[in-house]
């Protein structure tokens, strides 16, 4: 219901009748001029009492809190899955105020600022449904500061109540969640586990999109544990179901993921073809993570190709992208390939701070695999500077 619609000064006559002003009453303060002002003071006054009530109902508030969730999680969490069950209805004044000022912090990257507020709303859920959805929201905050530990128990927690409860749509966004925390921890087989579970649920509610975001998160798996086959066609697998879907985030995450595989075979010309077609669809997201997501990616292969200069400058790019954005993994990965750059360019230096810095971020977040890559890269530069008798 659109208030200014129903309530302006231009009101319907039919409408000022439905607002329960007498046919005759109308007409006659009409045929009186000096009564005019009376008039639109009576409007006023019921514009006024139907203001009430939409704040009594929290009618109003409700949809602007809908949009506030859907803006804020598309902007700060394109790539995670999200559940809110009927959060973003609630017309309780104290739990409307937390989340909004959760939401207007999470919209500054504020992520710890997002997490306090969101846990002090936590008491206030109403049922289960919504305890999950509030648990949701504090684990996404934390996988975006890089606690990804506390993460796993967050959303361990709404594995554990979705269980309990038989709620297949909170099961599945938490089988999701703790699956990519597995995956960026190097724990490959509890994140097979969990996205093979979480297929599987997708499959019987029948979420065709949820379903291709699994592929995706099946074939990195795949990819983690080295079986490129299977990874490749998990990533096909999601282009022919986005094929009916037609999503840009999808299609550019499957594209993204098989210049990925064919730059690990050694294909760099094939992985530039396909990561610059990622970087095209995600463009078209108007999500800022997956395109600077592909961005970065894109660099690697073009300064595995020669191209230092243009890969530092896309790798710096991304990297100021990331840090207004506070997304701890993606400023460590940034800072780790220009390392590799500089090691290229034969600037040891250089390239021994940044994988120093890269090492520190990667043992905050708990990412085995990235902290061997960063020691052994350590080590190796070490050396070089020995070399140079530096």
């Amino acid at each position: 219901m659109n208030f200014w619609q129903i309530l302006g000064i231009t009101a319907s006559f039919a409408t000022i009748i439905s607002l329960g002003i007498g046919i005759p009453l109308f007409i006659d303060w009409l045929k009186k001029r000096n009564e005019v002002k009376e008039l639109k003071l009576e409007i006023q006054k019921l514009k006024k009492e139907l203001e009430e009530k939409i704040a009594a109902t929290g009618e109003k508030t409700t949809h602007d809190l809908e949009k506030k969730f859907r803006k804020v999680l598309r902007e700060v969490c394109p790539n995670l899955p999200v559940y809110l069950d009927n959060l973003p209805q609630t017309t309780d004044p104290d739990k409307v105020g937390l989340l909004n000022e959760a939401l207007d912090a999470m919209s500054r990257y504020s992520h710890a600022e997002a997490i306090a507020k969101f846990q002090k709303a936590l008491p206030l859920a109403s049922d289960d449904n919504e305890r999950c959805a509030i648990l949701n929201l504090i684990g996404l905050n934390q996988c975006k500061m890089g606690n990804f530990k506390e993460a796993k128990n967050t959303f361990q927690t709404i594995i554990n109540i979705a269980e309990a409860i038989r709620l297949d749509e909170a099961l599945v966004v938490g089988l999701g969640n703790i699956g990519l925390v597995f995956h960026t921890l190097g724990d490959a087989e509890n994140a097979l586990a969990a996205h093979s579970h979480a297929l599987t649920i997708d499959q019987k509610i029948g979420d065709i999109h949820g379903q291709a975001k699994q592929f995706i998160n099946l074939g990195n798996v795949f990819f983690l544990k080295g079986d490129f086959e299977k990874a490749m066609d998990s990533f096909k697998e999601a282009l022919r179901i986005n094929e009916n879907i037609r999503s840009h985030s999808i299609q550019a995450n499957a594209l993204g993921n098989i210049g990925i595989l064919y730059k690990d075979q050694g294909n760099l010309d094939r992985s530039l073809e396909f990561l610059e077609k990622a970087l095209d669809e995600a463009k078209q997201t108007g999500e800022l993570e997956i395109y600077t997501n592909w961005l970065g990616n894109l660099a690697v292969v073009t300064g595995m190709k020669g191209e230092h200069q243009q890969s530092l400058q896309r790798l710096v790019e991304a990297l100021n992208i990331y840090e207004r954005i506070d997304n701890r993994e993606g400023i460590a990965y940034q800072i780790y390939h220009m390392g590799n750059i500089y090691f290229e360019m034969n600037e040891f230096e250089k390239a021994l701070d940044y994988f120093l810095r890269a090492c520190t971020i990667f043992e905050k977040i708990g990412s085995e695999l990235m902290i061997k890559g960063c020691n052994d890269n350590i080590a190796l530069t070490k050396q070089k500077l020995a070399e140079q008798g530096k």
